[in-house]
Formats: C-alpha cells, structure tokens, sequence
C-alpha cells in the first residue's frame, strides 16, 4: 500500500483552531472529541487518498479537489504524486464552492 505525505494548510489549521473555539463556547464537553476525529481523518488520508469523493461542481473538479466526509463536515484536498494537500475543513452547510 502506497504511504501519501499529508500536509495540512494553514487556512485548514485556521478552520480547526476557530472549530474548536466555537465548539469550546457551544458544546465545550465535545469540542476536543469532534476536532480530533477530524484530524485522525486527515492523517488517513496517508493511507487512502483515493476513497475521497470528487464534488459535484465542475470548477472544483477541474481544479482537482477531491473531499472526505466526517459529518457534518468535509474535509477539502488534493492529491498530487505522493502528497496530499488538506486545503479547508468545513461545515457541510456553508457555501463551501466559494471558499475553496
């Protein structure tokens, strides 16, 4: 099995640092739990960059943006030889097309 180099962004850094202090204000007894399961997300990514969906919008697709799952949010990347590329973390109720 091919072991991909993940590399989180610092605009994805950004989306968990604010998700962890809006979930610290809002339901602080799962704030750590929600965030870290994200991140453990993201280091699978290491092992299986492929099983990430391609969005619908054709632009996204073009630009090579594949996403993973972890309801309610998504986790927006790219996959570029052996790399993995985590470009944003969020809700999957924002207009997301046009904050990537």
């Amino acid at each position: 099995m091919k072991v991909h180099r993940v590399r989180v962004l610092k605009r994805a850094e950004r989306d968990l640092v604010e998700l962890r202090s809006y979930l610290g204000r809002e339901a602080p007894e799962s704030a750590g739990t929600v965030v870290g399961d994200l991140i453990d997300a993201i280091e699978s990514l290491a092992r299986g960059p492929e099983r990430g969906a391609r969005p619908r919008d054709e632009h996204l697709r073009r630009r090579g943006f594949r996403f993973l799952v972890r309801q309610p949010y998504l986790i927006f990347f790219k996959v570029s030889g052996r790399r993995v590329w985590v470009y944003r973390v969020l809700h999957g109720r924002r207009a997301w097309s046009r904050l990537l």
